[in-house]
């Protein structure tokens, strides 16, 4: 066999050889950056952690305490500010203007009354909120020399219904006899004269209950009479 052809026989041997090697060389070298990146990355975590260690340790006690209780009050804010947009979430406006004036409807429900409605378009303020108007801050009143406390009601209290005449007990529909053979009907007058005492009875029996419900108010009663006299 010629060189020539033996030459072309080996060459190709030659070159799988050294692409092999290249291509471990080329992975060895991925490998060796990929841990090198890696290494750098895990220093640079480390760094700041022993950074704020080493400022830690330089702090006192007090300065630790003023520290936590920065972060607590933090966190207590961001937990209320989370939790009051949970109860409140975003609601769309639609803002209805009428004669100059605005209001929000977005903030009143189907069922609501016209007078809110009206009140808020009244204030022409579409974008405050609704639920605050007529709120006041009531302060409390210190007595003075000038301000007098009235006494309570004496005694237990009493019901303002009368109790039922005798009249009104024996009275039962069971008694009404409607046969008008065995007796005759009575006349207009004896029914007017009959129903006239009983209800001159009833009103008596009222006004009597009327005044035991009002004499327990009496010494209250005496204190402001001798106010509208002076």
């Amino acid at each position: 066999m010629p060189l020539s052809k033996r030459r072309r026989l080996f060459t190709p041997k030659k070159h799988k050889s050294k692409s092999n090697i290249k291509e471990r060389d080329s992975i060895e070298n991925e490998v060796t950056t990929a841990r090198g990146r890696l290494k750098g990355a895990l220093m640079e975590m480390l760094e700041p952690m022993a950074e704020d260690s080493d400022a830690s340790s330089e702090y006192t006690p007090i300065k630790r305490e003023r520290k936590i209780s920065q972060e607590k009050s933090e966190s207590s804010s961001d937990e209320e500010e989370q939790v009051a947009s949970r109860k409140s979430p975003q609601r769309q406006s639609y803002v209805l203007k009428l004669f100059d004036r605005s209001v929000d409807l977005s903030q009143f429900s189907e069922d609501s009354p016209l007078y809110p409605i009206c009140r808020a378009w009244i204030a022409n303020q579409p974008k405050a909120n609704y639920k605050e108007f007529g709120k006041k801050n009531i302060e409390p009143t210190t007595p003075s020399d000038d301000s007098l406390e009235l006494p309570g009601p004496e005694g237990p209290p009493i019901s303002k219904i009368p109790d039922l005449i005798p009249e009104q007990k024996a009275c039962s529909k069971d008694n009404i006899n409607l046969n008008y053979r065995e007796a005759p009907p009575p006349s207009k007058e004896q029914l007017i004269r009959w129903h006239t005492a009983r209800w001159a009875n009833i009103r008596s029996a009222w006004l009597q209950r009327a005044h035991e419900a009002e004499s327990r108010y009496s010494a209250t009663q005496a204190i402001l009479n001798k106010i509208n006299i002076k």
